[in-house]
């Protein structure tokens, strides 16, 4: 997500324009944190020796593990019943055990049947069950019924009447983003069990707070759901049970079961007349083995996620074919083996010291990388004309070309049909003056951006400082070209994977660009790569991956299945958009459509409309955003790194171990940092401790709970670094940025002071740390002196606290 985003804002003044006239207690890791935070208003830890709270001594090497099976415990035996089934008094599928709408509670197994896939289930969503668009039309369920479960890491949510302030959440207790710390507590209102362990996965709970309603009506029919996030990706393909108890309700009451749930509670056997009685008892029999009493029990209900192959299994098959193309099946060796891409060289530039200090030479050109989807990657004609110039490109929907008959189906390319992908690459100006040989770079650009962000002097800076090649291309899928593909999505939901299979021909192209980066057949057999001697001046021992923003996001599942990249800088990045979007000013609209002043949106495009504009518009019932983001998250999945997470750093078939690092910035406005955060506990990076100067902790008893300390540097592995700009204040002449809040505390956005967004990748301790990283057998370091926190934007850890 960037605030370069001019051209989308126009498309979506223009949409929203038009749609006005028309519609009038166990831990992870190697330990949990051992203390709360130290008390608010302390001189900064790194300049006075304090600490702040830390997570398990890691050391140089070791990664954290995951939850192991509890012992003597007896993991129930599946029973392969029948979820909603067909009733003819019931023929959406709706969910009895909470009347507030037909979906919840979600995700559940009552919207799945039991099936041959790989965890036994299959969803079974229903079209009349479904939301619905202002048209009237629902969703369409058949991409949703190819899963064989849910996602591993999406909220889990519910609706209890009465409970509508965060406030509720510790009298409950219901751990809260603030205090991840409950978590070791007994007797939580939440229980979040795997059945297959035995094991309580921790969580943060919250209750909706992103009531506005941004669209051309507001419906006013709010309803605020409870949601419940796993604080680190749940297990691929295993099955959990969601119980909730002694829930308090904002006029201090305990709430109340529905009649249907309280039901099966209070059943002393199974009804054999109610297909779903002994499945109830089977939850109520597992939870009693973990402790959990049935007799006070507000809901309890359970899920199982997807396996690792239905999520990944898109994008491997086509990585792995495009690869074979290329004459290498085995991706694990470590070898450039086989052909290399075929690229072309559009423009070379050359440019005296004077013309740019920082960039010796630029090269344009395109790669070819085989088309998996269909009709065409490319679009089909030109639309500038059309649209004034707003967008460069009609819409091109194109997704993949599933075996309707087969769930589990792969993509295939229609053969022959290739793309030709774009290319900018940037050669840093120090080390091609001193003919020295460069490290290439792949760069990962923001939210419906471009290739030309690799211009930015926050790339070209590093290029320039440590002998970097950097290289970017457009992403498929999430740049400038797709903003009509999202239209057409926002507007039916149903037209979804025109953006999440698109963004895996995306990530498909990073792989083609790394390979062409260093193949002795690619780019450096061009005399465009090449020294006035003939030499290439690409060192093409390893490739690197930098993203930031989107290419932060996205980035995570590029890392995950790439071959020939194996570290990657991940800036200011985070995973799961259904709870990012809700907390992200780049989403999120400051005004409904009605609100928005036409005078002012040239000036001030990113006041006036946002993403929510169009969404609220053709999606009005607020009652309804939270399901529909987590259903969305279904799909994401297969392109965010929310379904690769837990395996980024290993563990896909044929594919390599990777490590990354993480570059957050405090307070982020647009990527919230619990995002991150859940993300650094998934992938098993370790923490720069202390994260934060003590008094800019806030509400916040632990960012880092359950993240371990790195004790030793350098250290081999993976990590996350917080850089921080401060409070809010007024800053001296020529310093970077204002200082921002810390987080809300509700999913709501930031939208104090000044965004840090841009903050890490210009820290030029930032930089340092990211090219010690970015390098054959680079290591995670400590450069700034006196070590963690780092901050950023002229702060020096003291100034308006």
């Amino acid at each position: 997500m960037e605030r370069r985003r001019g051209r989308l804002i126009s498309t979506l003044v223009a949409m929203a324009v038009l749609a006005a006239c028309a519609g009038g207690p166990q831990s992870l890791g190697t330990g949990r944190p051992t203390s709360g935070r130290a008390a608010a208003g302390g001189t900064p830890s790194h300049a006075a020796g304090q600490t702040s709270p830390a997570g398990a001594a890691l050391a140089p090497g070791q990664k954290t593990s995951g939850l192991s099976r509890v012992a003597g415990w007896q993991a129930p035996p599946p029973d392969h019943w029948s979820g909603h089934g067909f009733d003819p008094s019931n023929p959406a599928g709706c969910d009895p055990i909470d009347p507030a709408q037909c979906l919840l509670p979600y995700p559940n197994d009552w919207f799945t049947k039991p099936d041959s896939s790989a965890t036994g289930r299959r969803l079974d969503l229903t079209l009349l069950g479904m939301p619905r668009n202002t048209a009237g039309k629902p969703i369409e369920t058949q991409e949703w019924n190819r899963s064989d479960g849910f996602s591993a890491g999406a909220q889990i949510i519910t609706d209890v009447p009465g409970m509508t302030k965060n406030s509720d959440l510790i009298p409950s207790g219901l751990p809260p983003v603030t205090n991840l710390g409950m978590n070791g507590q007994k007797s939580l209102g939440v229980v979040l069990l795997d059945t297959q362990t035995g094991q309580r996965w921790p969580v943060w709970v919250e209750i909706d707070q992103y009531t506005q309603e941004a669209g051309v009506v507001a419906t006013g029919n709010v309803q605020q759901d409870l949601m419940i996030h796993p604080a680190s990706n749940l297990t691929d393909g295993h099955r959990y049970i969601v119980a909730l108890r002694n829930l308090v309700k904002d006029d201090g009451t305990v709430a109340q079961p529905s009649p249907a749930f309280l039901a099966y509670r209070d059943e002393k056997q199974a009804n054999a007349a109610d297909p779903r009685s002994a499945h109830m008892e089977n939850i109520f029999a597992t939870l009693k083995q973990a402790g959990v009493p049935r007799r006070n029990l507000y809901l309890a209900w359970d899920f199982t996620t997807a396996s690792t192959q239905n999520v990944t299994g898109r994008l491997l098959a086509i990585r792995d074919d495009a690869f074979k193309q290329l004459g290498q099946t085995d991706l694990t060796n470590g070898k450039v083996e086989g052909n290399s891409p075929a690229f072309n060289v559009d423009s070379v530039s050359n440019y005296s010291p004077a013309q740019n200090s920082h960039i010796a030479r630029q090269v344009m050109g395109h790669f070819t990388v085989p088309c998996y989807l269909a009709p065409a990657c490319d679009p089909p004609q030109k639309c500038d004309k059309v649209t004034g110039g707003i967008v460069d490109d009609c819409p091109t929907p194109s997704q993949f070309a599933l075996d309707p008959t087969n769930p589990d189906a792969t993509p295939a390319q229609t053969p022959g049909q290739t793309y030709q992908a774009n290319y900018i690459c940037n050669v840093g100006r120090t080390a091609f003056d001193n003919h020295q040989k460069l490290r290439p770079v792949e760069y990962g650009h923001g939210l419906f951006g471009g290739a030309r962000e690799v211009n930015s002097d926050a790339e070209t800076t590093p290029a320039f400082r440590f002998g970097m090649m950097y290289c970017a291309t457009d992403w498929t899928g999430w740049a400038t070209a797709d903003v009509p593909n999202a239209l057409i999505a926002l507007s039916d939901l149903s037209r979804f994977p025109l953006l999440t299979d698109r963004a895996q021909q995306g990530e498909l192209n990073f792989l083609f660009l790394a390979r062409v980066m260093v193949h002795p057949k690619g780019f450096s057999s061009h005399p465009a790569f090449q020294f006035a001697d003939g030499t290439s001046f690409i060192d093409t021992t390893q490739p690197f991956y930098d993203g930031n923003s989107q290419g932060g996001i996205f980035g995570g599942t590029v890392c995950a299945v790439s071959v020939d990249v194996r570290r990657c800088v991940l800036g200011v990045s985070g995973m799961d958009y259904s709870i990012l979007l809700p907390r992200s000013s780049d989403y999120v609209a400051q005004h409904p459509i009605s609100g928005i002043d036409p005078t002012k949106v040239p000036g001030d495009p990113t006041g006036q409309v946002g993403y929510s504009n169009v969404f609220d518009t053709t999606y009005p019932d607020q009652s309804q955003r939270i399901l529909i983001l987590d259903l969305l998250q279904t799909l994401w999945d297969r392109a965010d790194p929310n379904g690769y997470a837990s395996h980024m750093t290993g563990g896909l078939p044929n594919t390599p171990a990777h490590h990354v690092l993480m570059q957050i910035g405090y307070g982020d406005h647009q990527v919230a940092n619990i995002t991150a955060e859940d993300e650094a506990r998934t992938i098993g990076a370790g923490g720069l401790y202390p994260p934060l100067v003590t008094a800019r902790y806030g509400p916040y008893q632990d960012p880092f709970w359950n993240i371990p300390a790195i004790t030793s540097f350098p250290y081999d592995g993976s990590a996350i670094t917080l850089f921080d700009t401060g409070p809010v204040r007024t800053l001296p002449a020529g310093c970077g940025f204002q200082g921002t809040d810390p987080p809300p505390t509700s999913d709501v956005p930031n939208r104090s002071g000044e965004d840090p967004h841009e903050a890490p990748r210009r820290a030029p301790w930032g930089q340092v740390q990211k090219s010690n990283f970015l390098s054959v057998g680079g290591l995670v370091t400590n450069p700034q002196p006196g070590g963690a926190p780092y901050f950023a934007g002229c702060w020096d850890g003291i100034s308006g606290l």
